[in-house]
């Protein structure tokens, strides 16, 4: 038989098995591959307590900790306020955006697109701060489940993903927030660098002799670089994740409902090896589920404060259609009373402690504890601790526990004197 066709024949018969059971037995074996597989729970948010801890009762908290100076608004005034705001949106926003020479063949969103995503938009600009430059939310037709940021100011959101949540708000803030994150956190800068470094240490190479260490070399020098750009685009992506959660937390909105927004990641295909994690530039969907199951943890309640006096403090922004038309530009204001900043290290630090310590995860407590201590020391840490460490001696009546917490309250002491003589 010629082989060629011999080929042929052996690959069909590779593609087309014959099995000696039934149908239904072909697919009870097809189906144990179906629960690893399955995407229906993937889509679905698991409940608000397994992605934050609930608040340890009976511990010791002398109250010297406050994680914002800024104390509840008083209700009935942001009620007034709120409503005051809605009639802007109703009477002067809704008009604008509704207008009919927006919905022509030349746009790609509907106007109710683009006035829900300006709901959103503005929401978390005044209740961070961000009026400091003009916004610009753009919606681009793709299936493709995506969205980036470019530029200082601008973020772009693909049809795919932007209808695939839509009607959660939550989960659409998340994605807004996200893509503000990387623009506040300077990631494109940072990317450009790495880049640059890169492209210089390359052109370098190639300018050398052939037979040199570095010539010869060259293809691990360009994978080691490449795994190294890929490892900080992933550190990025984890902090956008976070900060973004942190705006739309400020703003109001439920990151447990924003948590479809991963979920969808997950039921989308993906290979979850070592290669493929080394080699991507996004954290694998899983992992970043995890990540944010962590941070929502130590996100304390008074910041949806913060996020409401910001509002009460600001009027409604304005937007206007942009002449690329596919995108609405949120004006910023002149001068803003108040701009955005990033949560400084310590009072990070600070924040993941105490609210380990108050969730009952009180080895992380001290860990966090011990490090803000090396980078501003205060007898409150060390009181902390010893409490941390007294409450994982009555938990497991390990001695080391005591003996720590005794250590860290006589630390404590040199640095205020004015302390009890004991526990």
């Amino acid at each position: 038989m010629n082989k060629k066709i011999l080929a042929i024949l052996m690959i069909l018969a590779i593609q087309t098995p014959v099995f000696a059971g039934s149908y239904i037995d072909k697919q009870l074996k097809e189906a144990k591959k179906n629960e690893k597989y399955k995407t229906t729970q993937k889509h679905i948010s698991a409940p608000v307590q397994q992605f934050q801890y609930a608040t340890v009762q009976n511990i010791k908290d002398p109250k010297l900790i406050e994680l914002s100076d800024i104390k509840p608004v008083n209700d009935t005034a942001y009620k007034t306020k709120i409503a005051s705001d809605e009639k802007t949106y109703t009477t002067k926003i809704y008009n604008v955006m509704f207008k009919k020479d927006l919905n022509t063949v030349n746009v790609q969103p509907y106007a109710l697109d683009f006035y829900n995503l300006y709901r959103i938009s503005e929401r978390i600009i005044r209740a961070n701060n961000l009026e400091y430059v003009n916004w610009r939310i753009s919606v681009r037709k793709s299936d493709d489940w995506n969205a980036y940021s470019t530029g200082i100011n601008s973020i772009n959101i693909y049809t795919g993903l932007y209808d695939s949540l839509y009607g959660n708000d939550d989960a659409l803030a998340f994605i807004i927030g996200h893509e503000m994150a990387h623009i506040l956190l300077g990631h494109q800068q940072r990317k450009q660098e790495i880049l640059d470094k890169w492209s210089r240490s390359e052109r370098m190479r190639q300018a050398m002799p052939y037979g040199s260490l570095g010539r010869s070399t060259g293809g691990l020098s360009t994978m080691i670089q490449e795994k190294r750009f890929y490892a900080e685009a992933r550190k990025m992506e984890y902090m956008a994740d976070t900060l973004g959660a942190e705006l739309m937390t400020r703003a109001g909105f439920d990151m447990n409902k924003g948590m479809q927004a991963i979920n969808q990641m997950e039921a989308m295909a993906h290979v979850d090896t070592f290669l493929s994690r080394i080699n991507a530039d996004h954290p694998m969907p899983e992992e970043r589920e995890a990540s944010m199951r962590e941070n929502l943890a130590t996100f304390p309640s008074e910041w949806v404060n913060d996020g409401k006096q910001n509002i009460m403090d600001s009027n409604v922004l304005e937007v206007k259609k942009s002449t690329d038309r596919v995108s609405i530009v949120i004006s910023g204001t002149q001068n803003p009373k108040k701009v955005f900043e990033l949560e400084p290290i310590d009072k990070k630090l600070l924040r993941i402690a105490y609210m380990n310590y108050k969730n009952g995860q009180m080895v992380n407590a001290v860990k966090y504890f011990k490090k803000l201590n090396e980078i501003r020391p205060s007898y409150v840490n060390y009181l902390y601790m010893s409490y941390a460490n007294e409450y994982l001696y009555n938990q497991t009546k390990d001695e080391k526990y005591l003996k720590q917490s005794t250590a860290n309250f006589e630390e404590a002491k040199k640095l205020n004197p004015d302390l009890a003589t004991s526990l």
